[in-house]
Protein backbone atom coordinates (compact mmCIF):
# COMPACT_ATOMS: atom_id res chain seq x y z
CA UNK A 1 0.00 0.00 0.00
CA UNK A 2 1.39 3.38 -0.98
CA UNK A 3 1.05 6.01 1.74
CA UNK A 4 1.12 9.64 0.63
CA UNK A 5 2.57 12.49 2.62
CA UNK A 6 0.37 15.38 3.76
CA UNK A 7 2.02 17.57 1.09
CA UNK A 8 1.14 15.06 -1.66
CA UNK A 9 -2.45 14.93 -0.44
CA UNK A 10 -2.61 18.73 -0.43
CA UNK A 11 -1.60 18.80 -4.10
CA UNK A 12 -4.18 16.09 -4.93
CA UNK A 13 -6.86 18.15 -3.20
CA UNK A 14 -5.95 21.26 -5.20
CA UNK A 15 -4.35 23.08 -2.27
CA UNK A 16 -1.14 25.08 -2.58
CA UNK A 17 0.51 23.55 0.49
CA UNK A 18 -0.25 21.29 3.42
CA UNK A 19 -0.63 24.44 5.54
CA UNK A 20 -3.89 25.04 3.63
CA UNK A 21 -5.21 21.80 5.14
CA UNK A 22 -6.03 23.66 8.35
CA UNK A 23 -9.45 24.78 7.08
CA UNK A 24 -10.28 23.47 3.61
CA UNK A 25 -13.86 23.94 2.52
CA UNK A 26 -16.14 20.90 2.56
CA UNK A 27 -13.74 18.92 4.78
CA UNK A 28 -14.26 18.29 8.47
CA UNK A 29 -12.39 16.59 11.24
CA UNK A 30 -13.88 13.17 12.03
CA UNK A 31 -14.55 14.36 15.57
CA UNK A 32 -16.84 17.11 14.16
CA UNK A 33 -19.32 14.61 12.72
CA UNK A 34 -22.55 14.15 14.63
CA UNK A 35 -23.83 10.75 15.74
CA UNK A 36 -25.12 8.86 12.70
CA UNK A 37 -23.36 11.08 10.13
CA UNK A 38 -21.19 9.48 7.46
CA UNK A 39 -18.00 10.69 5.85
CA UNK A 40 -15.28 9.62 3.45
CA UNK A 41 -11.70 9.75 4.68
CA UNK A 42 -9.78 12.35 2.69
CA UNK A 43 -6.55 12.66 4.65
CA UNK A 44 -4.81 11.87 7.91
CA UNK A 45 -2.65 14.73 9.13
CA UNK A 46 -1.21 15.29 12.58
CA UNK A 47 -1.13 19.02 11.68
CA UNK A 48 -4.88 19.00 12.43
CA UNK A 49 -4.29 18.32 16.15
CA UNK A 50 -4.96 21.16 18.60
CA UNK A 51 -2.03 20.09 20.77
CA UNK A 52 1.03 17.88 20.63
CA UNK A 53 0.46 14.14 20.45
CA UNK A 54 2.08 11.97 23.11
CA UNK A 55 3.28 9.72 20.29
CA UNK A 56 6.42 10.32 18.20
CA UNK A 57 5.88 12.22 14.94
CA UNK A 58 4.16 10.04 12.35
CA UNK A 59 3.18 7.31 14.81
CA UNK A 60 -0.47 8.39 15.19
CA UNK A 61 -0.86 8.56 11.41
CA UNK A 62 0.65 5.07 11.08
CA UNK A 63 -1.67 3.63 13.75
CA UNK A 64 -4.78 5.21 12.21
CA UNK A 65 -3.87 3.79 8.79
CA UNK A 66 -3.36 0.35 10.34
CA UNK A 67 -6.85 0.60 11.93
CA UNK A 68 -8.35 1.12 8.47
CA UNK A 69 -8.68 4.90 8.18
CA UNK A 70 -7.42 4.91 4.60
CA UNK A 71 -8.17 7.54 1.93
CA UNK A 72 -11.56 6.86 0.32
CA UNK A 73 -12.86 4.73 3.19
CA UNK A 74 -16.43 5.35 4.35
CA UNK A 75 -16.82 5.97 8.09
CA UNK A 76 -19.87 6.52 10.29
CA UNK A 77 -19.90 8.03 13.78
CA UNK A 78 -21.88 5.41 15.71
CA UNK A 79 -21.55 6.37 19.37
CA UNK A 80 -20.24 9.10 21.66
CA UNK A 81 -19.15 8.60 25.27
CA UNK A 82 -21.35 9.96 28.05
CA UNK A 83 -18.78 12.27 29.62
CA UNK A 84 -17.59 14.97 27.23
CA UNK A 85 -18.72 12.82 24.29
CA UNK A 86 -15.38 11.04 24.51
CA UNK A 87 -14.41 8.47 23.28
CA UNK A 88 -16.24 7.99 20.00
CA UNK A 89 -17.07 4.74 18.20
CA UNK A 90 -16.54 4.83 14.45
CA UNK A 91 -17.81 2.24 11.98
CA UNK A 92 -15.26 1.67 9.21
CA UNK A 93 -16.52 0.29 5.86
CA UNK A 94 -19.67 -1.03 7.53
CA UNK A 95 -17.70 -3.90 9.08
CA UNK A 96 -15.28 -2.71 11.81
CA UNK A 97 -16.20 -0.70 14.89
CA UNK A 98 -13.26 1.23 16.36
CA UNK A 99 -13.07 3.42 19.47
CA UNK A 100 -11.01 6.61 19.28
CA UNK A 101 -10.35 9.58 21.49
CA UNK A 102 -11.70 12.79 19.99
CA UNK A 103 -8.14 14.16 20.05
CA UNK A 104 -7.01 11.32 17.76
CA UNK A 105 -10.06 11.75 15.52
CA UNK A 106 -9.01 15.40 14.94
CA UNK A 107 -6.20 14.12 12.72
CA UNK A 108 -8.66 12.45 10.32
CA UNK A 109 -10.10 14.75 7.66
CA UNK A 110 -13.38 13.62 6.08
CA UNK A 111 -15.80 14.78 3.41
CA UNK A 112 -19.41 14.44 4.59
CA UNK A 113 -21.60 11.95 2.72
CA UNK A 114 -25.33 12.64 2.51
Amino acid sequence: MQVKTAAAHAVDLGLKSCNDLAAPQNFFSLCDLKKGERGEVVLISEKQLDSESALPAGELEKRLLEMGFVEGTEVTLEHEGMIGKDPIAVLIRVCSLVALRRKEAQAILVRKIS
